[in-house]
Formats: structure tokens, C-alpha cells, sequence
């Protein structure tokens, strides 16, 4: 295992796991490569390709490893205040910005 701080990755090899207690919340992302993840408490394990991204959901261990190798970012969730006014001016503004672009393209 390998912290690459200038992208907040963590590379993983195969054998050897990142190990993590009290996870609940956080956000398990596929940055480069492949990941194997196995939850405490679920059933089956999951298999992540680049891109591709998974919360926990359980306070149990969690083990992560590179399939052969792959590169972990891990992500907090927000307190829920945060997130419910994110998705609140999320909502807000993307119309307007859906209609400057649709604007400009008619302008043209």
C-alpha cells in the first residue's frame, strides 16, 4: 500500500489489504485499476473498476485490495445538513445554467 498525497489515492496491491473499522458513511472510490472490497455483515464481495464507487453501510470491518493492483480514494460523507443544501442549490441553479447554455446555442 502507497499514499500518493497529489491525488488523495492510496495504491493497493494484491495481498495486501487496506483494513478499515467504523467506516459506516464513507465512500469507497475506484480511482485507476482494479478493487476487491468485502464488507463485514454483507453478503458477497464487490469488485470495482476505475470510475466506479460504493458507500459502506455497516460498522463492521471492511478490506480493500489492488486485483492486482488498483488505486483507492476514500471520501467522508457530509453531515446531512450539507448534503440536503447541496442538492437543494443543486436544484436551484442547474436550470439557469441549462438555460444560458440552451441560449447561447440558439444565439448562434
Amino acid at each position: 500500500m502507497r499514499l500518493l498525497s497529489s491525488s488523495g489515492t492510496i495504491q493497493l496491491d494484491e495481498w495486501s489489504p487496506l483494513a478499515l473499522r467504523d467506516a459506516s458513511g464513507l465512500r469507497v472510490e475506484c480511482a485507476r485499476g482494479r478493487i476487491w472490497v468485502t464488507v463485514e455483515g454483507q453478503a458477497g464481495d464487490f469488485f470495482l473498476d476505475a470510475g466506479d464507487g460504493m458507500r459502506i453501510a455497516t460498522k463492521g470491518l471492511v478490506l480493500i485490495e489492488g486485483v492486482p493492483r488498483g488505486s483507492v480514494r476514500l471520501v467522508a460523507d457530509a453531515p446531512w445538513p450539507i448534503r440536503w443544501a447541496s442538492r437543494l442549490l443543486s436544484r436551484v441553479y442547474r436550470p439557469r445554467a441549462q438555460r444560458a447554455v440552451g441560449a447561447a446555442g440558439a444565439a448562434v
